[in-house]
């Protein structure tokens, strides 16, 4: 029996021009220098989005714990948006020209 051999799906790569960070995310190093500066714990931080999302949002522990460690370096939009919220901060979407 002769299988035949599957063609690359890769014809896309040409077309794939995003952004590749070298290090980390920088909204993400904004948001640790954020949780830096509260002087809040992880747990408060936990909790305070747990306040601000009506107890409809959890985020980890450990997911804030990898951010401040720089274990992660591209974190999700959603966790980012909620943490800053619980911060007392807000991002705006402006035209800039």
């Amino acid at each position: 029996m002769i299988i035949a051999k599957r063609p690359n799906n890769l014809v896309h790569l040409h077309r794939d021009r995003g952004y590749r960070f070298q290090n980390r995310d920088p909204d993400m190093d904004f948001i640790c220098n954020l949780i830096s500066k509260s002087g809040l714990s992880i747990g408060d931080i936990v909790e305070a989005v747990l306040d601000a999302s009506n107890n409809s949002v959890y985020i980890g522990y450990s997911t804030i714990d990898n951010w401040l460690n720089g274990k992660t370096r591209r974190p999700q939009n959603f966790t980012l948006h909620w943490v800053s919220h619980a911060l007392g901060y807000e991002r705006e979407w402006r035209k800039f020209r």
